[in-house]
């Protein structure tokens, strides 16, 4: 069952023709920014005593478990795993798995945003700002031993169309991998019940969810009983030694609207459209709530915040495509350049800007004159209802 947002109608879309060329273009983009996005100088500090010298431990011990890392890293076994069965130095063979799986990640998102459906021009345009997104996916591939993260991404995609598809033993399997991966899956718990209770299938499927859900928890126990560790801090010091960020303005500034930049300000702006298009799914308000509280677990908090990536980005097409903006062929070429633009910065790349302040300027530059353009463009389609702040903007954007 899909969700009952339908932004336009979409009889004069070519869907046979477009989607083969869009896929070709975004894996030649994708290709592209991961040669941007370079590489971590891993054996190097303070890099070296990231969260790779745990994940490199658990690789060194494949085929074996090792009992002598940390937690919660120790309970992450898959994507360590894997790197440690591939016949190669670990690694190349983390940047192999991690530049494949960050190239399916995309591929997927394309595809999950078709089938809700948008339109190919909408889908095809809030995918490539994803990819240029530093911190939801340039992290991610720049710090390449990150093969975790990408795989969760992967993982709570397909868990949300099997959701929305009820295909219990796909969601079943995906959320055991996940349970083995990253704790992030298991929000799709919680929010699976918020979608049989929204969509009045909660007597129907109530059985199924259940049974769909027992592998994933009992995977998620087993490996804290069997695995061993060498101390580290569990979920609940996390959360105590976090929680104090909660108070800081700088933590909210960088979780809601740093890490969807050049477009984070598109869902305040065109707020009715955001409303109406959670008003059919509030499940995935609860999806984007647990991902927020989720985010103080720890202190990274744009990388924290990039599960939420798949909502935010349908969130962006359906806005893009319901006030017609992939109408104005300058207008995309806009959004593409402001979303390049803020995908420099000062600390990671192939060619990181020479000062932090470039890195501000070029984030928000890009940000304001993709939140103008979009305005300006929204004002000659059809009159939006914007926010006080918005009509400000606008009101001076036409004084200027």
């Amino acid at each position: 069952m899909l969700a009952d947002y339908n932004p336009l109608h979409m009889n004069t879309v070519n869907w046979q023709a477009r989607p083969s060329r869009h896929l070709l273009l975004l894996i030649l983009v994708t290709a592209g920014m991961i040669f941007l996005y370079g590489q971590i100088p891993y054996t190097t500090e303070p890099y070296a005593r990231w969260d790779l010298y745990h994940y490199r431990q658990i690789t060194a011990a494949a085929p074996q478990i090792t009992n002598s890392v940390q937690q919660p890293f120790a309970y992450r076994l898959l994507g360590p795993y894997l790197a440690g069965l591939l016949p190669l130095p670990d690694a190349t063979a983390y940047y192999l798995l991690t530049v494949t799986a960050a190239l399916l990640l995309v591929v997927l998102t394309y595809f999950f945003l078709l089938a809700w459906p948008l339109t190919p021009p909408a889908a095809l345009l809030a995918t490539l700002l994803f990819v240029f997104n530093k911190h939801l996916f340039g992290f991610n591939v720049w710090d390449f031993f990150a093969l975790n993260d990408v795989l969760s991404l992967i993982f709570l995609v397909i868990l949300l169309w099997a959701l929305m598809h009820q295909r219990w033993p796909l969601f079943a399997l995906i959320l055991t991998l996940g349970a083995a991966t990253r704790e992030t899956a298991l929000v799709m718990l919680p929010v699976a019940l918020a979608y049989l209770i929204e969509r009045r299938l909660l007597g129907q499927h109530a059985r199924a969810l259940l049974l769909a859900s027992l592998p994933g928890i009992v995977v998620f126990g087993a490996l804290r009983l069997l695995v061993g560790h060498t101390g580290g801090l569990s979920l609940a010091d996390q959360l105590a030694r976090s929680a104090p960020k909660l108070l800081a303005p700088e933590t909210w500034f960088r979780l809601l609207l740093n890490s969807f930049l050049p477009v984070s300000l598109l869902p305040l702006v065109f707020w009715r459209h955001t409303r109406a298009f959670f008003r059919g799914q509030r499940y995935l308000l609860v999806y984007l709530t647990l991902i927020l509280v989720s985010a103080f677990f720890g202190y990274d908090n744009e990388r924290l915040m990039a599960p939420a990536f798949i909502v935010f980005y349908l969130l962006i097409a359906a806005i893009i495509e319901n006030l017609r903006l992939t109408a104005s062929g300058g207008l995309r070429w806009l959004l593409v350049g402001a979303g390049f633009a803020a995908s420099f910065q000062h600390l990671i790349g192939r060619y990181p800007l020479p000062a932090p302040w470039l890195t501000t300027t070029l984030s928000l530059g890009a940000t304001l004159c993709a939140t103008l353009a979009c305005l300006l463009v929204a004002r000659t389609r059809r009159p939006p209802t914007l926010t006080p702040a918005a009509l400000a903007i606008h009101s001076s954007f036409w004084v200027i």
